[in-house]
Formats: structure tokens, sequence, C-alpha cells
């Protein structure tokens, strides 16, 4: 199925549930730079690498970028293995997806925990939320700052200077939560001290729209395998980020055996997804 979406001067946040049936995210995106835009800020409005985005726009990777100019991207994401309701939040893809009766309900692109400080694995719920946080630094990230030779900040206000941004969900997971972030540039990048950042508009929305309760599961899956509407085998592959020191071959196997596709793929297609692991959809069917 596929979407064309012109994003406006703001980028929309707005729940998109067209994709509740499919195994594939699959957009065509017309985006207008806005002023203040370049290749790192855009990326996370978009949830795909600059290189790519530049590439497939026939533009030179730090070419300057004019307010109105116009980039034609193609969106594709395969979903990760869902909840019946509730939160998944994928590392590698830095992408947080919500699931209703189910079915994808909307998705987001995050910031993550930087390889040297990674974000934690495992189930969560949401316990509580907060507007205007004030920022408690943590002794560890103290440390930090003391190491690095910088004044040492035991907290921080709410305010324009305050990391957390505007909105904070605290998750179950030991001192992690989402959150909004006076640095948007860093949307889908590993940034952080673990927590997951969110674009200012949204964490505002998610703010409003989660509710305290709610289940989710932060996991790491580097490969995706998915059919296409057309019958299509496709893959999904990553960089191992946080050196987990996954196995890429049996991974792709075990993903593959799952669709009862082993003998659908051509394999030397297999073979250069892995050795690119440029999160992009590559399909491999023979």
């Amino acid at each position: 199925m596929k979407m064309y979406i012109l994003l406006p001067l703001f980028l929309f946040v707005l729940p998109m549930n067209l994709y509740a049936d499919e195994g594939i995210i699959e957009k065509d995106i017309a985006y207008t730079v806005v002023k203040g835009d370049y290749g790192e800020m855009i990326e996370g409005k978009v949830g795909l690498e600059w290189s790519h985005i530049a590439s497939s726009n026939q533009i030179k990777y730090n070419a300057p970028l004019e307010i109105g100019q116009k980039l034609n991207i193609k969106f594709r994401r395969i979903i990760p293995p869902r909840i019946d309701n509730g939160i998944i939040i994928n590392i590698p893809d830095r992408t947080l997806y919500r699931f209703s009766d189910g079915k994808l309900k909307d998705y987001y692109f995050i910031a993550a925990g930087k390889p040297t400080w990674q974000t934690p694995l495992g189930e969560f719920i949401i316990k509580s939320k907060a507007k205007d946080p004030t920022w408690y630094v943590p002794p560890s990230i103290q440390k930090e700052m003391e190491d690095n030779g910088q004044d040492i900040i035991v907290e921080i206000p709410p305010g324009p200077e305050n990391p957390l941004g505007k909105y904070w969900l605290q998750l179950s997971l030991e001192g992690i939560g989402l959150h909004g972030t006076n640095s948007p540039h860093s949307i889908y990048k590993f940034r952080s001290h673990g927590c997951m950042r969110l674009r200012p508009e949204v964490a505002e929305f998610l703010f409003k729209d989660v509710v305290v309760g709610t289940k989710g599961i932060v996991i790491y899956e580097p490969v995706k395998a998915a059919k296409d509407s057309n019958g299509r085998i496709v893959i999904e592959v990553y960089k191992d980020f946080y050196k987990r020191r996954v196995n890429y071959d049996e991974k792709i196997k075990e993903k593959l055996k799952e669709l009862n596709a082993l003998e659908k793929v051509d394999w030397n297609k297999v073979k250069e997804a892995i050795e690119k692991k440029d999160g992009l959809v590559w399909d491999v069917s023979l």
C-alpha cells in the first residue's frame, strides 16, 4: 500500500494507521525544505539516512539546501514483531511503533542511547508523565561532566536549556524515559545517555495520547524480513550499533525460515544486503 504525503512547513504528528494489515510501511513523501533544515535534521523527520536521501535526489551530500527545495523520498520499513496493544521500540532502526488490537497504529523516530551508554532492552510500562520536567542529573552523568572538564550540573529547571524538553514519559526501566529534546537534530541518531528522545511535537502528542500503564518492549532487531503485497521476499539489515555480536547469516536464515522462504531468495542479494547494512528494504526474491 502506498501513500503520497506532502509535508508542510512543520512536520505533522498524526497517527499513520493505514498500514494495519501490512507487513511493510511504504510511503512516497514529497518533502519541502524549511528554514533551518540540513541533512541530519531531515533524517530525524523522515527516518532515513541523509546519504540515501541525497543520493536518490541527485544532490551532493554536503550541498547547501534552499528553502522551498523539493525532495522526493521513498520510505519503506518492515514492521517488527507485533504486540496486541502497546509500544515496540526497536533500537537498530530507531523507531517507536504503537499497536492497537495487533495492528500498527502509528510510528515515530527516536534518538537512542549511544553505543557507550546503551538504551536498556526489555519489557516496560509507562509509569508516569510530567510536563515541564526538571532534569535531576544522575551521578553517572555528573561524573562524565567532571571527567570532561565541564562544570558539574546537578539539576536543570524547565526551559529551553533543559535537554528533556517539555514532556517526559517515565518508563519502568530504571532511570529511562521517553522525552522531548532541545536538540531535534539528534533524532534518528545514537546520542543519548540511555533515554529515548523524541521530536518536540511528537513528545507533546504522545504525552497527551499515551496513558499511564501502557505496556511496551525495547528490542534489538538489526535484521527483519517480510513478504510484500506482491508476495516478494524483502529484508532490512542494520549495523550492529551496540556490538552485540550479531550473527547476520544465522539471523537472516531464522527470519526467512519463519516465512517459509529459504528456497525463494537469491542468496547473492541477501549477501549484498548483509554487507551494506544500510537499513533499506531489499527485495531478495529469486
